[in-house]
């Protein structure tokens, strides 16, 4: 009786579903799914309902219809059905989900390992070619005839104030320790530095308003500037070749850099930059020049490039200089005994450099170039580690690094870019920039000391972006009335100076 009662309702007592191999217990009367019962058999000796004993020589075989599986209540109505198709459906909107963004995360391994394989193939090809170009230099100097030495006296008196090295004798070990300490004492106090306490907030920023300084008179354009790391002094250097110190608390001159026959600059000047410790400016046009910064006597002219300087900076020991020349060099100088190290030639920068500035830890060297090329060195090698494209051919205005080390900006005519130097060393000449901000030619870009804020001279106007968020921060649209050419920020960025085409120089703050 109880086998026919328990084929009236052929559910497994374990599932509750129809059994596709269904058996009996002789002593219980359950049904169960054959395999199942078994894998319970097979670790207690007990039935699962009853607790009685048990073993699979009690269980019978029933014989259902194989031609008819057996189907679950469930989906015998309609709901139940809707039901299963639905939990089908999600099922498999899951699995799909589950594919696609496996298949994101391969394309992007594969796509970096391209770019890594395409950077390993170009960094290769350069040492073949620069091997090349060594040994045809090598062959060439062989021939030459040797030249024996002037007296020290005559040499010194033939050289004068100016300089003029080829070459250089190399960067010393002695350098080369140096540049090491500063490195490794800079990156360990950068992890633990806070930001200071006296840095301007956004709010203050964006509510900057302006102060006139009439620099050279107000009569011709600046085109660079640069403020002092502690001090509220700017010096600016304008299209004639003048250089002028000021301050721009008082909005007013402090002095101006020589005098006579030996004020300022025969040509334009494009870098102007202060030494953070010693009372010393540097300047950069037809040749490079050093200047008291508070009684404006020359000190020392550097005449080791042929052609126009146009980039400038100072190592992080404050002893050491980076010059970058149109002549398709830049040039390592040891400001203490004022001689040239090493000229570094690179026959690649087609029309020549456009700008340089040493990464904070100072080991690495940024340059870029009038044909748009962004060349990343390492100092103590002189190599080349790296190069990219980075504003579609144009003329690269200037770049700078932010105090973290992670980021660099450049600015050309299509505006400013900003690069993640982690994704750089990755992509070699495929990188991409984390952020372009567009709409207007764009002649310098700085992020100030902290690296919390970056300004950028945007066509007429001066702008402020955060930094990382990359959101906006002020907009100073009616900054000037021509093209502004230079921007500095003041320490903890409590004030922004902007210097324009239109001859004014102007203190936000």
């Amino acid at each position: 009786s109880f086998l026919v009662g328990s084929m009236s309702a052929l559910v497994c007592a374990l599932s509750g579903e129809p059994p596709l191999d269904p058996v009996v217990s002789k002593k219980t009367g359950h049904i169960f799914e054959k395999r199942t019962i078994k894998k319970y058999l097979l670790d207690s000796a007990q039935c699962p309902i009853t607790g009685e004993e048990m073993s699979l020589n009690d269980l019978v075989d029933l014989k259902p219809n194989s031609a008819v599986k057996p189907k679950s209540a469930e989906i015998t109505s309609l709901t139940g059905m809707i039901s299963m198709f639905q939990n089908e459906w999600d099922a498999h909107v899951l699995e799909m989900h589950l594919l696609r963004k496996e298949l994101d995360s391969t394309r992007t391994e594969l796509s970096h390992t391209l770019y890594q394989h395409d950077a390993a193939c170009r960094v290769i090809a350069k040492l073949l070619a620069d091997q090349e170009v060594m040994k045809s230099e090598l062959a060439e100097a062989k021939k030459r005839p040797v030249h024996v030495a002037p007296a020290p006296a005559a040499a010194a008196a033939a050289a004068g104030a100016a300089m003029d090295v080829d070459g250089g004798p190399g960067i010393s070990d002695a350098i080369k320790g140096k540049m090491d300490a500063k490195s490794a004492e800079l990156s360990k106090g950068r992890k633990k530095r806070e930001i200071s306490a006296g840095l301007a907030k956004e709010d203050a920023i964006k509510g900057y308003g302006s102060k006139l300084i009439k620099a050279h008179g107000a009569q011709v354009p600046t085109l660079c500037v640069d403020v002092h790391p502690t001090k509220p002094n700017v010096v600016s250097g304008c299209k004639t070749g003048e250089i002028e110190v000021l301050c721009a608390d008082k909005a007013s001159s402090l002095c101006k850099l020589g005098s006579g026959k030996h004020a300022g600059h025969t040509h334009p000047v494009n870098r102007v930059v202060f030494h953070a410790t010693q009372d010393l400016v540097i300047s950069a046009a037809e040749n490079v020049r050093l200047w008291s910064s508070t009684s404006g006597a020359a000190i020392k002219t550097i005449s080791t490039h042929t052609s126009e300087v146009t980039g400038l900076s100072l190592h992080a020991t404050g002893d050491y200089l980076v010059a970058a020349s149109v002549d398709r060099s830049w040039a390592f100088y040891d400001l203490e005994t004022g001689t040239c190290c090493q000229v570094v030639p690179d026959t690649t920068a087609k029309g020549g450099y456009s700008g340089a500035q040493f990464h904070p830890d100072g080991l690495i060297l940024g340059t870029c170039t009038v044909d748009s090329t962004v060349k990343v060195w390492d100092v103590k090698s002189q190599q080349n580690v790296v190069s990219f494209p980075a504003h579609g051919g144009a003329k690269i205005n200037s770049l700078n690094f932010s105090e973290n080390g992670y980021y660099l900006a450049t600015t050309g005519s299509d505006g400013v870019k900003v690069w993640d130097l982690r994704k750089v060393a990755k992509m070699g000449a495929n990188a991409v920039p984390a952020k372009h901000f567009e709409g207007a030619s764009s002649m310098d870009a700085r992020f100030d000391m902290s690296g919390q804020y970056l300004a950028a001279a945007f066509g007429n106007a001066v702008k402020v972006w955060q930094a990382k968020t990359w959101a906006d921060v002020a907009a100073y649209d009616t900054a000037h009335t021509d093209v502004v050419t230079s921007v500095a920020w003041g320490q903890d960025a409590k004030f922004l100076v902007s210097a324009s085409l239109d001859n004014t120089l102007k203190v936000w703050a």
